[in-house]
């Protein structure tokens, strides 16, 4: 049986912001106990494995404020989602092309009482909402624990080929993510 993402995601969404639903208080285990991710206990029996993950097409962009650095300031990622009885699991690798290091983004939680799904993991949170269009979700990210290095990102730029001008804006786009590591990753559910 597969199931409808999209409608899955949207309904408890919707459900929860109207009150309808028993989603637990976000941080807890549903009797108000606090919630500990990745905790055995909590999962034994109801991990769908990564065969049952959704393999979605998504964009992690950077918030410039220079329009000339717009066509360097978005990565396309493969965003792995999952959704079981009201808990959320995102896994997806961040693009190298911002930080110059390989990392694998994993994020963990549930949907608060507003309807938000928040996640949070090692490297950081993630507050996501449903898209305009309620086919998707744009997620707004926090990075405190992100590694970076520039000088190899840097060479790696140099070893593609690209011009001398588009390594240095690039490297202006991760520069300005280091300093303020939060971005926004939009994918669909179709």
């Amino acid at each position: 049986m597969q199931t409808n993402y999209r409608t899955l995601g949207i309904a408890v969404v919707f459900l929860v912001a109207c009150g309808e639903g028993s989603a637990p208080e976000l941080g807890t285990d549903g009797e108000g106990e606090p919630a500990v991710f990745n905790d055995p206990a909590m999962d034994a029996g109801t991990d769908p494995g990564d065969d049952e993950a959704a393999r979605l097409d998504g964009v992690y962009s950077v918030p410039v404020t220079e329009p000339s650095l717009e066509p360097f300031a978005s990565q396309p990622v493969v965003v792995d989602w999952r959704e079981l009885n009201g808990r959320y699991r995102m896994d997806y690798d961040f693009p190298t092309d911002f930080t110059g290091v390989s990392q694998r983004v994993s994020f963990e939680g549930g949907v608060t009482p507003e309807g938000t799904i928040q996640l949070v993991g090692d490297l950081g949170s993630a507050s996501c909402e449903p898209d305009v269009l309620g086919s998707g979700f744009v997620c707004t990210e926090r990075f405190p624990q992100m590694a970076f290095d520039m000088e190899r990102l840097q060479r790696d730029l140099e070893r593609r080929g690209l011009p001398a001008d588009e390594v240095a804006r690039r490297i202006e786009v991760a520069t300005f993510f280091q300093s303020d590591p939060i971005g926004i990753l939009t994918f669909a559910l179709d």
